[in-house]
């Protein structure tokens, strides 16, 4: 199945050429860390302090590990994403596709829709292209109220190369795209 239309104009197609770390993949890790040096600083003085039997601290190992496990799927299961996912800039639309073992699926966003292309570049000549303004700033206008995460999501190219051209070409044609009334949405 090939994802564009007829008559639509493929501009850029590319992947993520690494894995990039960020604060994000390992906040988990950070806090189960400081959780339980601080769940042990308190055990440590409450079985001398207090005599509190060591018998009630034997299951902080295990949530500890369930915390590492938690953290270490979430990051496995989004190198594997990264890992089958393209992009394809077309003069309407970002097309998204991911090859997985049960066949591929294409998801897209009209350039209209989307915000202003932000660059942020990792400094091996990658970059990551996001779209709207930065979480804190959406989450600020939401008014931080609990919402599904799809809410927050925005959608992004990550750790592709030349980044500052995809992102030129993406605010380009979205202006052409909007100027020119496309139909977005109509599918």
């Amino acid at each position: 199945m090939y994802p564009l239309a007829e008559d639509e104009h493929l501009l850029w197609s590319g992947r993520p050429q690494r894995y990039p770390r960020r604060y994000a993949d390992y906040y988990l890790y950070v806090l189960a860390a400081v959780g339980f040096g601080a769940m042990a600083g308190y055990g440590v003085i409450a079985v001398v302090q207090f005599d509190v039997g060591v018998a009630i601290f034997a299951a902080w190992p295990g949530f500890l590990g369930l915390v590492i496990g938690l953290a270490s799927e979430r990051n496995r299961r989004r190198k594997a994403l990264l890992r089958g996912l393209t992009y394809q800039v077309t003069d309407r639309r970002v097309v998204f596709g991911a090859d997985r073992p049960g066949g591929a699926e294409f998801r897209w966003v009209w350039l209209p829709e989307l915000g202003e292309p932000r660059v942020r570049d990792h400094g091996d000549g990658t970059g990551t292209v996001g779209f709207g303004a930065p979480l804190h700033v959406r989450m600020r206008d939401l008014q931080f109220r609990a919402e599904s995460p799809l809410v927050a999501m925005v959608p992004e190219l990550v750790a592709i190369e030349d980044p500052q051209h995809v992102a030129e070409l993406i605010a380009r044609n979205a202006q052409r795209a909007s100027a020119a009334g496309s139909a977005c949405g109509a599918e």
